[in-house]
């Protein structure tokens, strides 16, 4: 069988999302809980925080936000390292609430600065992890929203 020609082959670059779990100041047990969705998602998934088993941790913030593309914060409290983190270009999923100025990201009128939660439950973070990692798939709309999260550095 012949081989194609250059100009038939097409390459691809799969973007495959490194996710941090930032589980500071939390319920570790939403992270446990949360687990066998995790592993039906096709992203490469570090924690930041104490109590998780059987994830793979970072040994430091600087380690997580040199990896990081999504951000997911499972604590009720405000990272007190988020402006570092959305000046990285690091997009954060968390609760509704936890920073005056996030706006929920809205693809089809390319708004919003992050992906956000109505309640601290496994499966409204998991909805809203889905939806960041189906968001990372389109390169454009992730550089703008990146760009959008540079407005939570206040």
């Amino acid at each position: 069988m012949a081989k194609p020609s250059p100009k038939t082959q097409i390459k691809l670059k799969v973007r495959i999302p490194r996710i941090i779990m930032d589980i500071r100041d939390a319920d570790p047990t939403l992270l446990e809980k949360l687990e066998p969705g995790l592993e039906t998602l096709d992203a490469r998934i570090k924690v930041i925080g104490e109590g998780a088993e059987t994830l793979p941790h970072v040994f430091s913030l600087e380690e997580a936000m040199e990896e990081a593309d999504i951000w997911v914060v499972f604590s009720n409290k405000r990272p007190k390292d988020l402006k570092d983190i959305v000046m990285a270009g690091i997009v954060p999923v968390m609760l509704e609430g936890l920073h005056p100025a996030a706006e929920n990201y809205n693809p089809s009128e390319e708004s919003g600065n992050a992906f956000l939660f109505p309640r601290l439950s496994v499966w409204y973070i998991y909805g809203s992890l889905v939806r960041a990692i189906e968001n990372f798939g389109f390169t454009y709309d992730w550089k703008t929203l990146t760009e959008h999260g540079k407005e939570l550095a206040v």
